[in-house]
């Protein structure tokens, strides 16, 4: 997961929308999307997770200590969970999550909570360009001061996962990689 972060927000983070998608539900709506042809900012990028359940606070601090612009959390509707409680569980965390933005002075809609079935791509896609208004709305200056800002206390709140066996090993790693895949895009230019 700590890789997938790293290399979806490893160039101009600021300007992405970091979609964190349920394997069964918002995943499938983000795949009807692009398959039904809408229209949707090129600027996300997704992660699937196999529940709104496990995105882990951490996850969405991290990927705002990267820099990420803005982050979607997704999952299924209430009644669609295919794990019971899992989206009761994501729905309550991403409550806190939100009041914890609040309190630290976030700019509202950088962090979205929806639920999203999979036979609906069109609201994926009104989803992700309603967020990139929202970051098109803040003056880049603004928002590059504001991630700068709250770094140190994401940086903080995702502090297990610094503290997890072998993570700093998996992150100068995934640096490796970022800087060899940068390098080979590079090559083909």
């Amino acid at each position: 997961m700590l890789a997938q972060l790293r290399a979806l927000l490893a160039k101009k983070p600021e300007e992405k929308i970091l979609a964190f998608r349920c394997h069964w539900c918002s995943y499938g709506g983000a795949d009807l999307a692009g398959t039904s042809h809408f229209e949707y900012t090129a600027n996300e990028r997704g992660i699937r997770v196999m529940c709104s359940a496990r995105m882990d606070t951490d996850f969405i601090y991290e990927a705002f200590r990267l820099g990420a612009g803005a982050v979607l959390y997704s999952g299924c509707h209430p009644q669609d969970c295919h794990y019971i409680t899992g989206q009761r569980v994501g729905a309550a965390r991403a409550e806190r999550m939100i009041k914890q933005f609040e309190k630290m002075g976030m700019t509202p809609g950088r962090f979205r909570v929806e639920w999203i079935s999979a036979a609906e791509g069109d609201k994926y896609s009104a989803v992700l360009n309603e967020m990139q208004k929202t970051l098109d709305s803040i003056p880049r200056e603004d928002l590059l001061h504001e991630i700068e800002e709250q770094r140190p206390t994401m940086e903080q709140r995702s502090r297990r996962l610094r503290e997890a066996p072998r993570v700093d090993e998996a992150d100068k790693y995934s640096d490796l990689v970022i800087v060899s895949l940068l390098n080979q895009k590079e090559v083909a230019k």
